[in-house]
């Protein structure tokens, strides 16, 4: 099987950062970056919204990982930059995503079950930049192809985990 760019940067160096840098309009909903086994419109069997805001208005970073491994926050219209990031101590985990927004450090999480972005599940091939699919467990969704509403300014990734200051640097 083939595995779509975020996931191989996670697996490749066992961590990823995801930085977009946005802006959210009033009543902005959507997902900024995800991942599924399928390409639009179909409707995919497999996939993770990584980033999204949800129709409550907070920002969303997570994975699945045999249950839902989130982080979130109220968001306000206007600029943002939010940092995603996932990795893994070891090869067998545990595993963690934490989440950023405008530098400061929002939180954390973990698992010791193999997120879908580290290949759990099944071979994800398509990565999605300003959409992704969402159901099932995620909160606050629209249970379909979930496009983002707003700007997309800039989207960059790296194969390591940010250090507090180099987020706050970006």
């Amino acid at each position: 099987g083939t595995t779509e760019l975020f996931g191989c940067v996670a697996i490749k160096y066992g961590a990823i950062s995801a930085v977009v840098w946005f802006y959210e309009p009033s009543s902005g909903m959507g997902a900024m970056l995800g991942f599924s086994n399928v390409l639009y419109p179909s409707t995919p069997n497999d996939y993770t919204p990584l980033l999204y805001v949800g129709t409550n208005g907070c920002l969303y970073a997570g994975d699945w990982a045999s249950g839902l491994l989130q982080v979130s926050t109220p968001i306000s219209p206007g600029w943002h930059m939010a940092v995603l990031e996932e990795w893994a101590n070891s090869t067998s985990g545990p595993y963690y995503v934490a989440l950023y927004l405008d530098g400061q450090y929002i939180g954390q999480t973990s698992t010791s079950n193999l997120p879908q972005l580290f290949h759990g599940g099944t071979d994800f091939q398509y990565a999605y930049i300003g959409t992704g699919y969402t159901n099932g467990a995620w909160p606050n969704v629209n249970k379909a192809w979930f496009f983002f509403n707003g700007t997309i300014a800039y989207v960059a990734v790296y194969n390591t985990v940010l250090s507090q200051s180099q987020v706050q640097q970006l």
